[in-house]
């Protein structure tokens, strides 16, 4: 009998605004995307990654993030580089989802991206190129030609 294959590989780009809900001045991490990596066993502070792009990161600057869930094979990467003519505050996150979270991660991550105000791109696949290129620890630090800054990859607990 052969072996199920499982699509688990994701590539996701949005705007960095997608990440999170407003209600009056105050910002919290968007519930489905919330949902999604907590589904996945991800931990990580959606707001706090908000909230670092946008006040700690200038134009031209920015470094591969890597969460990796403490008790499954899950993982997300996010390259928080900030384009120098960017004018949508586009950011790239790929996800490896462990097979067992599979069922319950999919229709969340669907919902979150269906639902962002700039939909760029929503990939799922068994291998993703940009994830293993972005875990390519070789690969770091990578200069990025139009900035001169040397982008490093953080791998984050």
């Amino acid at each position: 009998m052969p072996s199920i294959v499982y699509a688990n590989e994701f590539d996701i780009c949005v705007s960095m605004s997608d990440l999170v809900s407003w209600v009056g001045d105050e910002h919290s991490p968007n519930a489905e995307l919330e949902a999604a990596l907590s589904a996945a066993r991800i931990e990580l502070d959606i707001a706090k990654i908000y909230d670092h792009y946008f006040e700690d990161i200038p134009i031209g600057a920015g470094d591969v993030h890597v969460y990796s869930s403490a008790v499954s094979e899950s993982l997300l990467v996010i390259d928080l580089y900030r384009d120098m003519t960017d004018q949508l505050d586009l950011i790239t996150a790929s996800l490896r989802i462990d097979k067992t979270q599979l069922n319950l991660s999919i229709p969340l991550l669907r919902q979150f991206f269906d639902t962002a105000e700039c939909q760029v791109l929503f990939s799922q696949s068994t291998h993703s190129k940009q994830l293993h290129s972005l875990i390519d620890e070789s690969r770091y630090p990578l200069p990025i030609n139009e900035s001169g800054y040397r982008q490093q990859i953080i791998f984050r607990k």
